[in-house]
């Protein structure tokens, strides 16, 4: 239980410290990805482009605010609970992090870090530290012990691997030692651990693409190109198109995740662009399976027919299923696809359009893909008077921004 002073020093003390955060929040990861077991767990790529120290940065900044109340982060401690167990963040990595972090702080900001607020913030940051480790080791518990649970890493092999477009390749795994499997919700993911040659494990996050089957997982991965000349393709999609093969194992931690459909009947809109069709597809799968008579509509916004995966496993979902229906929207199409065979429309999604359709009405949103279709498809509904607490997103990465704000 945090004091009285501390509670004070520290909301005294939040607008510095979200003054300079991202400057803090930089200094700290400059210092810790030092140590490769820690770099391991962070993907590269949101350390060039600055979203992860942006992340943290913006998660102390919230806990500072709320510091007197902490109830109303409890979803965003579930959400990076979450996170952090497939990664198997344990204890010690926060006292790594906060030794690091509160270094930072006094470089930073020199003598304005006096000895009575750094005192404050690592009094708040073992607060921190204890409730998500609370949290996170109560998961650890629950996964090892439900049926076809486990703890830690476990390997499985690729029992078979396909192609849904250019770009995008399913892989079903299957563990080795043959015994059963976790179940899931869907809308999780799967965490992997590469053995990619020259730069050791990468840890890395891919959805489940499928309804669970108690037997094997499917991911569906894109292929990353780089984003930039000059630097590398993705390196975890890339080892998984070019270099794993039928066999091959790869360590896998439990299914992980908070992006999962709403309970209840309501109708439910799955909006999805490019490769964010793999939480979808298992969401409808789910729900179909589990006899679920709710409205499904799902909206899928891909580049053109060669990188459209899933079309005809869709549509004969759909045909076999009255309360599914599916709409495919191409941005670029040529003479040879035919409308209501390769896709419905040519264009965007317009989601003042959505909320016009039948069962719109009291229906939930679920968004997944890039972040500029996430942004774009959220600020339209939002606009379109739909509430904030019917619809969910899911990042590919980092949670760098609330799209919802």
């Amino acid at each position: 239980m945090l004091s009285p002073q501390t509670i004070a020093t520290v909301k005294a003390t939040a607008p510095v410290m979200q003054e300079h955060g991202e400057t803090i929040t930089k200094h700290m990861y400059a210092k810790l990805l030092r140590d490769p077991a820690i770099r391991s767990i962070f993907d590269p790529t949101h350390q060039r482009n600055g979203t992860q120290a942006k992340a943290l940065a913006g998660a102390v900044a919230a806990y500072a605010a709320n510091i007197d109340n902490l109830a109303v982060l409890g979803p965003a401690v579930e959400r990076i609970a979450e996170r952090h167990v497939s990664l198997q963040v344990q204890p010690y990595h926060y006292d790594i992090v906060g030794t690091n972090l509160l270094g930072s702080v006094a470089d930073v900001l020199g003598n304005a870090a006096t000895p009575a607020i750094i005192h404050a913030w690592t009094e708040a940051w073992m607060e921190l530290r204890d409730i998500f480790v609370g949290v996170e080791q109560a998961k650890y518990k629950d996964n090892q012990g439900a049926p076809g649970g486990w703890y830690g890493w476990r390997r499985f092999k690729v029992a078979r691997a396909e192609n849904e477009s250019s770009v995008i390749r399913s892989l079903y795994l299957e563990p080795e030692d043959g015994g059963a499997i976790l179940s899931f919700r869907a809308g999780q993911y799967l965490t992997l651990r590469l053995p990619v040659p020259g730069h050791g494990p990468l840890l890395r996050h891919y959805s489940l693409s499928g309804a669970p089957n108690g037997t094997s997982y499917r991911i569906s991965v894109k292929r990353e190109a780089a984003p930039l000349a000059g630097l590398p393709d993705g390196l975890g999609s890339t080892f998984l198109h070019r270099h794993l093969s039928v066999g091959d194992v790869v360590d896998v931690a439990p299914p992980a995740g908070s992006f999962t459909a709403p309970d209840g009947n309501a109708p439910l809109f799955l909006l999805a662009g490019g490769v964010g069709i793999t939480p979808m597809i298992s969401v409808a799968e789910t729900e179909l399976a589990a006899g679920s008579t709710r409205p499904l509509h799902l909206f899928h916004a891909v580049r053109d027919r060669s990188h459209h995966a899933f079309g005809p496993a869709l549509r004969t979902l759909a045909a076999r299923h009255a309360n599914l229906s599916v709409s495919i929207f191409y941005e670029q199409a040529d003479a040879s696809d035919q409308v209501g065979v390769h896709h419905d429309q040519v264009g965007r999604i317009d989601p003042a359009s959505l909320v016009t359709l039948p069962h719109a009405a009291g229906a939930h949103y679920m968004v997944c893909g890039p972040t500029g279709f996430m942004a774009s498809m959220i600020k339209g509904l939002r606009t379109a008077g739909v509430p904030a607490d019917r619809i969910r997103y899911e990042f590919f990465g980092s949670h760098e921004e609330e799209l919802l704000d």
